[in-house]
């Protein structure tokens, strides 16, 4: 089918060639040829035919009004030639020159009318592939909108559910079904209330906002499965399209760090203001310590070897150093002293511990298995401090095994912390007694001084660190250090004071028996 919107050249062309068709055609008409094959009625008749070639080509390249135009010039140019040498046209022996006229015209017509609505079909038919290619086109958009809005979601941290305007729950982000602990076919199609079930709190803060009584609501709860219980954040929010609510929107952002961070500062702040008060007391215990172990050492002098005195006095002398080694124990606890921060290779510092804790491990038939990758960065530390840290925390898991069994130290790097890890298999910690394993004074062991776990913490947080512990009772308990490491442009650790630490070697290497606080 030849393009409606053909070029103007191309029109004027195809024009100028039915014009000259038609003229040549005249032309004959009034002055014939005389051939010998042919006689010249019969000429004149087959000129007469030959005018339905430009007529339908005219009517085929410009519609009706280039068919007509073409038919009504030949109809001009023929009538004066019928009229003169062929009879007329309303002669009984000439009526077939009136019937070519009407017909010339009558195909130019007919032909114009196929051809136009030819056109018309093939324009609606573009027009419809047009359009389906635009459909096409936007599907594409709005599948690939779709797959980024899902990328989008499944990238966030927190958890997305939305609900239409009766309550289903539409669709579900994978943060969300991490947090309800479901499938997303558990989810989908669903009630909001019924997967909610037991947060009535949530449930009618949606119900008011899809009733258009309350424009958002936050809160806080607890989303329990079989084995956890993760606190949330809520955010409802209503879903709006052109200024109607057609449903609405759950933002459920994990709480689990954010509470462990603020316990952890509770705690610090806890433990630095009793370790004022534990200072204070613990200096003013000490100066008559002192004076009545002075005492009891010149009593022993001024009695005679064998006295049966000297036996109690030897008695008390033992108890006044047991009772200054706690003391001691205090002040270490309550007043930190200066101390020089530095690169420290942590990995060869707790395989120095590890040797001096070897033969205490080897007693309590207990395995220690280091892993210590090579290329670890050095961590912005003091040593000594670092050395008492270790030497707590393997000699607590030791003791936690009463029976036997294995210590794991891994150490790894993430978000600039070296992390080490102290994994035993012993007792583990009772859920009631883990949130309190780092206060002071709490132990288990009737023969600890409830201060060893509290003394790590500070020097964590001395060094800007942190330490968590996991336990299962019966399967082991899992301690975690993560230390600042040492930044590689400036030698220092990121945003990392020097604060003041407890360098006496005095304190990192005491007896194990008296310095180690029970898990």
């Amino acid at each position: 089918m030849t393009d409606i919107k053909a070029k103007p050249w191309s029109q004027i062309r195809d024009g100028v060639l039915v014009a000259v068709v038609i003229v040549v055609i005249t032309y004959f008409h009034y002055y014939p040829l005389h051939l010998e094959f042919i006689s010249h009625e019969n000429f004149h008749i087959l000129l007469r035919r030959l005018y339905y070639i430009p007529i339908l080509f005219a009517a085929y390249r410009f519609g009706i009004k280039g068919g007509l135009l073409a038919s009504l010039s030949v109809t001009a140019l023929f009538i004066p030639h019928a009229i003169m040498s062929m009879g007329g046209l309303f002669e009984s022996a000439s009526l077939e020159n009136l019937f070519d006229v009407l017909l010339y015209n009558m195909m130019a017509l007919i032909t114009g009318a196929v051809v136009e609505a030819k056109r018309r079909q093939a324009q609606r038919y573009e027009e419809v592939l047009k359009l389906n290619r635009e459909i096409e086109d936007r599907e594409t958009d709005i599948r690939h909108m779709k797959a980024y809005t899902e990328s989008i979601l499944s990238s966030v941290s927190s958890g997305v559910i939305s609900c239409d305007q009766r309550g289903i729950i539409v669709t579900v982000n994978p943060e969300a079904r991490k947090m309800l602990a479901r499938d997303e076919e558990d989810l989908v199609a669903f009630p909001l209330a019924r997967i909610f079930e037991g947060h009535g709190e949530l449930n009618r803060a949606a119900e008011l906002i899809l009733a258009g009584e309350q424009t958002r609501a936050t809160l806080e709860t607890e989303l329990k499965s079989k084995d956890r219980s993760l606190p949330v954040a809520v955010r409802v929010t209503p879903h709006r399209s052109r200024g109607q609510t057609v449903g609405i929107v759950i933002t459920l952002e994990d709480l689990t760090e954010v509470k462990d961070l603020t316990e952890q500062l509770l705690r610090a702040d806890k433990l630095s203001g009793l370790g004022e008060l534990v200072a204070g007391v613990a200096h003013e215990v000490r100066n008559p310590l002192g004076v009545i172990k002075a005492s009891v050492q010149m009593l022993e002098q001024e009695m005679d070897q064998g006295c049966q005195d000297a036996e109690l006095t030897h008695v008390m002398a033992q108890e006044i150093d047991r009772l200054d080694s706690v003391v001691n124990a205090l002040l270490d606890f309550g007043r930190p002293s200066q101390s020089q921060f530095g690169p420290v290779d942590a990995c060869r510092v707790f395989s120095e511990v590890v040797l001096l804790t070897k033969q205490f491990a080897k007693q309590q038939n207990v395995t220690v298995v280091t892993d210590c990758p090579d290329g670890l960065p050095d961590i912005w530390a003091d040593e000594d401090r670092l050395k008492q840290i270790f030497v707590n925390l393997i000699s607590n898991a030791i003791q936690a095994m009463p029976e036997g069994g294995d210590l794991t130290i891994a150490a790894t790097t993430r978000d600039s912390y070296l992390r080490l890890a102290f994994t035993d298999t012993g007792i583990g910690i009772a859920p009631e007694e883990k949130d309190r394993i780092f206060d002071p004074f709490h132990t288990t062991r009737a023969e600890g001084s409830g201060l060893g776990l509290s003394i790590v913490h500070r020097i964590v947080d001395a060094h800007n660190g942190f330490i968590t512990a996991e336990s299962e009772p019966g399967k082991g308990s899992t301690f975690i250090v993560g230390l600042p490491v040492v930044h590689r442009q400036t030698g220092a650790a990121k945003d990392t004071a020097q604060p003041t630490v407890n360098t006496s070697e005095e304190a990192v290497l005491e007896p194990l028996e008296e310095n180690i606080d029970d898990q």
